[in-house]
């Protein structure tokens, strides 16, 4: 009775082992533990509002103009970073990140942040995650500093057992102290004349990231 059943155990046996080494190199399988990734991104940055509010002296006759604004706007520009990322906890991270953007027309610099993101499953499996970041960049051509937050949501593909490739949409808003332009002039406005300069721009930014 038991001899006729040897060969549907030995098969059993042969098929458990042959998913045993798939499952050694499988790059969804769960470890968790802490490690350092390193990485770059880049991607397609949209800017969607621009919110400014100028006060300075008109130098032609003397008065204050103040003005307050909001408007939409749709330009495209881009971005490139490096970055190096603790991964923890199995569903944590936090990653620094420096590159080059642009946030407004003819206006670009280097951003420098700190990214913390939450698996929901797990960083060493395929799955979503969200993120907040925060930092500031140095203008190109300003050399002014701009403060930035940016949030968002992403999907991970893994490739190997350490690297992978992450997709994700966020909003940015920047904050920025442009050189006011005076159309009636038309030139830019002496910086001893500017009483306040405050602009914020909103963009929506598609990115694909690849870590290893």
């Amino acid at each position: 009775m038991m001899r006729r059943h040897v060969p549907a155990i030995l098969a059993a046996l042969a098929l458990l082992l042959s998913f045993a080494p798939l499952r050694a190199v499988n790059p969804a399988r769960r470890d968790g533990g802490f490690r350092v990734l390193y990485g770059v991104e880049w991607g397609y940055d949209m800017q969607l509002l621009n919110a400014y509010h100028h006060n300075y002296t008109d130098e032609s006759d003397g008065f204050r103009v103040d003005e307050k604004k909001v408007k939409p706007t749709l330009y495209s520009n881009g971005h490139a970073a490096a970055h190096v990322t603790a991964e923890f906890a199995d569903k944590f991270a936090l990653g620094f990140h420096a590159g080059y953007a642009g946030i407004q027309q003819r206006t670009r610099f280097f951003p420098m942040s700190l990214r913390f993101a939450y698996f929901m499953d797990s960083y060493t499996a395929d799955g979503n995650f969200v993120f907040l970041e925060g930092g500031a960049g140095i203008h190109e051509q300003r050399r002014t500093v701009s403060p930035f937050a940016r949030t968002g949501y992403g999907h991970r593909i893994r490739l190997t057992r350490r690297a992978s490739m992450d997709f994700s949409a966020s909003l940015r808003c920047t904050g920025d102290h442009p050189p006011i332009y005076d159309a009636s002039i038309p030139e830019y406005v002496d910086e001893e004349n500017v009483r306040r300069s405050d602009a914020l721009y909103g963009a929506l930014i598609f990115s694909i990231s690849l870590n290893f």
